[in-house]
């Protein structure tokens, strides 16, 4: 059995619902085989509620390492997530002046 700062997941377990949105692959209730989880988009991940978010860190320490593609850590693939991000929004104050009249 592996285990995580977080999250523990036996080796035997069955996908939860929302595990094949992350890792295509994967079937909910079907016994976890490890893919590769592609890096989601900041978007996404901020709608992901917190636990599943820590599950998610407990499936990619369990195959980290033993599944092509999948990312070292779970915090290398946030990392990635957040490098994604814009660092600034792409509208901002500073292009607009006062109006000029002449």
């Amino acid at each position: 059995m592996a285990t995580t700062n977080s999250w523990t997941v036996p080796s035997e377990a069955s996908s939860p619902y929302w595990l094949p949105k992350f890792a295509p692959g994967e079937i909910a209730g079907q016994p976890m085989k490890g893919f590769a989880v592609p890096t989601p988009s900041g978007q996404m991940w901020s709608a992901t509620p917190s636990s599943q978010k820590s599950g998610m860190e407990g499936y990619i320490n369990r195959w980290a390492g033993s599944v092509a593609g999948m990312v070292a850590s779970y915090q290398d693939m946030v990392d990635r997530i957040f490098r994604m991000l814009p660092k600034r929004s792409p509208y901002s104050a500073a292009r607009w002046g006062t109006a000029r009249q002449w």
